[in-house]
């Protein structure tokens, strides 16, 4: 190869004093000095010894670049997180604690709301019984005194005039008392207090943006398997909470039984029961007929009382914390009072709400919160065959004024025992609330119980999944009992566990 000028570099190995001057590109860029060329690298590919640092100083500099740029301000970066990393878990206790003692003045507020109530109320009634008392006291002193001292000396020592004339003035004479204004009655109904609704409020801890509070509930422990001889559609908890009472819409009786099976009590209605619910302050069941469009109301001897009719064929109901009934009609759901008066919205008209065939209702003890079950006219088989191709069975939740939160119609997206390729159908049947007021949906298409979040509708977790036969009606109930009701009438009770802290 030519000669290539440029002055050489000091410092070949092989022959002393001599300069390297080139690079040879077939010995892996190796540094040869003239001497070199001739010998051990006659023929080989040479390059020029300052083009090859020059671009080896090029690649040291962008390893210098990495290094100051990217590679050190990223470890410099680690190193403060992890000195600040303790800022994070103080943060996260400040805003904890800040979020407790915002709840903490909520509920003082309210207190002395209450009890500010209290205190003007019984001024109100100390004013009233005063001004009773005054009017009592002159009743009786300028009244009732003088006519008894009166009659009383008549009788010592009148004369036969005297006799006559006071009897006639007594049978013609009524006393009458003076308007006493009513005192008021005051008492304080507690409100039902839930561990997993405070939990709720207070708020949850994210680690990477994970709730870790909860995870997945894979198997539930089955406490009890019992097995009723007769149908079954509705089951609703007991006041007591071991037992629960159940109905067919296709019989006249309702049965309460225990957690063994065992018959506790049998009613027979001689009317159709549609369907029932438990009032949560008596105790009570009343139930909807179809035939005659009427609610009514089981007393403690077991006759049932007709408390109101409604305009449409009822197909479900429920009772509330606020003795209200919520009546799911053909066509919508309305709410009464007991004695069958519609109650009005704050917007004046009635707290109603439109669906198609609502057949399953339930209401929050703690929101007030109301759920139903709406089949969107369309049998289990039918939507299955793909008849009634625009029907859909669908959740819908309310607060307690009937004012729409959502409507739940396909859970596919959220639901995490479906995968991407499953279908999308979603057949809900029955409905209840859990303590921190999620929403609990018997599906039969997946054959399981869901949680869904009661302010967005979304599928939280699957709590239970049967083992062939679809889940028919859910109670859970005040001792933390969740009862599943079957199509093959097993009932399968089991302690509901809502999460499991890690």
């Amino acid at each position: 190869m030519a000669a290539l000028a440029q002055a050489p570099v000091p410092g070949c190995p092989r022959h002393q004093g001599k300069g390297f001057v080139y690079v040879c590109k077939s010995c892996n860029d190796q540094l040869i000095c003239m001497e070199c060329v001739t010998g051990s690298h006659n023929g080989h590919t040479l390059g020029k010894l300052t083009e090859y640092v020059e671009s080896q100083k090029r690649e040291i500099q962008q390893y210098v670049d990495k290094l100051s740029k990217v590679d050190i301000p990223k470890v410099e970066e680690d190193i403060r997180e992890n000195e600040t990393n303790g800022g994070q878990y103080q943060a996260a206790i400040r805003d904890i604690k800040r979020q407790g003692e915002k709840m903490k003045d909520d509920i003082d507020r309210n207190i002395d709301m209450l009890v500010n109530m209290c205190t003007e109320l019984e001024k109100l009634n100390a004013t009233i019984s005063e001004k009773n008392k005054t009017a009592l006291n002159k009743h009786l002193n300028k009244d009732l005194k003088p006519k008894l001292h009166r009659t009383r000396g008549v009788l010592a020592s009148g004369t036969t005039a005297d006799v006559t004339i006071l009897a006639r003035e007594i049978r013609n004479t009524s006393i009458v008392p003076p308007t006493l204004r009513k005192l008021q009655k005051v008492e304080f109904k507690s409100g039902t207090i839930s561990k997993e609704l405070l939990e709720h409020m207070l708020g949850k801890i994210l680690v990477d943006g994970e709730d870790q509070s909860c995870k997945p509930i894979t198997a539930p422990v089955i406490l009890n398997k019992i097995t009723p001889s007769f149908d079954y559609n509705t089951c609703q908890a007991h006041l007591t909470g071991d037992e629960a009472w159940l109905s067919f819409w296709d019989s006249d009786r309702v049965y309460r039984v225990d957690t063994k099976g065992r018959v506790k009590e049998k009613i027979q209605c001689k009317v159709k029961v549609d369907s029932i619910s438990i009032s949560p302050t008596t105790g009570r069941v009343w139930f909807c007929v179809c035939d005659d469009r009427s609610i009514r109301e089981i007393t403690t001897g077991g006759d049932n009382v007709k408390r109101f009719n409604v305009t449409d064929t009822p197909r479900s109901l429920c009772m509330t914390s606020d003795d209200m009934v919520v009546v799911g009609m053909e066509g919508g759901i309305q709410l009464f009072t007991t004695d069958g008066r519609v109650v009005s919205s704050r917007a004046g008209g009635p707290c109603r709400q439109v669906a198609v065939l609502p057949h399953q209702i339930t209401s929050c003890k703690q929101t007030g919160d109301v759920a139903v079950v709406d089949s969107d006219g369309v049998s289990y088989d039918s939507y299955m065959a793909g008849k009634g191709p625009d029907k859909q069975p669908y959740v819908i939740v309310m607060d307690k004024h009937l004012n729409l939160k959502f409507h739940c119609k396909d859970i596919s997206a959220t639901n995490p025992i479906r995968s991407s390729t499953q279908s999308s159908k979603f057949y809900p049947y029955d409905v209840c609330f859990d303590g921190a007021g999620d929403v609990l949906v018997t599906e039969w298409i997946t054959k399981s119980v869901l949680l869904i979040d009661r302010n967005t509708g979304h599928c939280m977790r699957t709590v239970y999944t049967s083992d062939g036969v679809e889940p028919l009606c859910i109670s859970l109930h005040e001792d933390g009992t969740f009862w599943v009701g079957h199509r093959d009438r097993k009932i399968k009770i089991f302690q509901y566990i809502r999460q499991v802290t890690v």
